[in-house]
């Protein structure tokens, strides 16, 4: 291998007041790049312009529309307040509606072989309806009879039954519609 030999560097001379012919090219370059930037400056005004311009037609037509939303009907409030008075008066009727007796009263009684499953309760009718199981046809009919013969219930009526045949004990579901006589 050979041993490296730096060759000889010359003298680097800079020469900054040397006379130069000045280029016609890039004057009209730079002429033209700053014409173009005129342009593009008067289009950008312009469209923020408009922009502005649909901004304020926007935020006219908002208020416009809520101006409008804002002015009430007397007929709408009226229907408003009669729909409002209408619904408080059915959610007090739910509030002071004596739930614990009517549970109470389908719960106690003389059947141990009905389990209970559902209680419907239609405050407009004063209607009861509820769904049970019995073990049998005969514990059905007992269960029917015992509630006949509460106090608060009247015109006790079984709706449905249906014997359970994929079940091997063979229980009866049935439904039985009342009238709830609600004390107040």
């Amino acid at each position: 291998m050979k041993p490296f030999k730096p060759k000889r560097l010359h003298a680097l001379t800079l020469d900054y007041r040397r006379q130069r012919r000045t280029s016609w090219v890039g004057i009209a370059l730079l002429l033209i790049a700053v014409a173009g930037t005129g342009v593009l400056g008067s289009q950008y005004a312009q469209i923020v312009d408009e922009a502005a311009q649909v901004e304020s037609g926007i935020r006219e037509h908002s208020l416009a529309m809520r101006k409008k939303a804002v002015v009430p009907n007397a007929a709408d409030d009226v229907r408003k307040i009669a729909l409002e008075i209408k619904h408080a008066r059915e959610i007090l009727l739910q509030l002071s509606t004596p739930w614990n007796d009517l549970f109470a009263s389908v719960e106690r009684g003389e059947a141990p072989d009905v389990a209970l499953l559902r209680i419907e309760s239609d405050l407009d009718k004063r209607g009861v309806k509820i769904s049970a199981e019995a073990k049998d046809l005969r514990g059905m009919l007992d269960y029917l009879r015992e509630l006949e013969g509460r106090p608060t219930f009247s015109d006790v009526f079984l709706q449905s039954h249906q014997v359970q045949q994929q079940d091997p004990q063979r229980p009866v579901r049935f439904v039985v519609t009342a009238t709830w006589l609600v004390r107040r």
